[in-house]
C-alpha cells in the first residue's frame, strides 16, 4: 500500500505483513486508525482502518492461516 507523508510529501509503502499486524492490533484494541511512520521524517501518518481493509480484504483468514502454519512448525520442531 503506497502512502504519501502528510508532512514531508515523501512516498513510502506499507508491506502486507505490516498491514496484517496493524489490522490485528487495531482489532484487539478497538482502534480506528493506524500510525504509519514515514521513513524520511519519522513522523506518524494516520491511516484509516477501512482504507487498510480495502487493500487487504481477506485479512482475518490470512491471520488464521498464519496461526495454523506456525502451530504446524512448532509441532514439527518439538519432535
Amino acid at each position: 500500500m503506497q502512502l504519501r507523508c502528510t508532512y514531508c510529501q515523501n512516498m513510502f509503502s506499507i508491506s502486507q505483513d505490516e498491514m496484517l499486524a496493524a489490522l490485528e492490533h487495531m482489532e484487539e484494541h478497538k482502534q480506528v486508525y493506524y500510525d504509519a511512520h514515514c521513513p524520511n521524517c519519522r513522523r506518524a501518518n494516520r491511516v484509516e482502518r477501512a482504507r487498510m481493509e480495502r487493500f487487504f480484504p481477506d485479512w482475518k483468514n490470512a491471520i488464521k492461516k498464519m496461526a495454523r502454519e506456525s502451530a504446524k512448525a512448532e509441532a514439527i520442531s518439538e519432535k
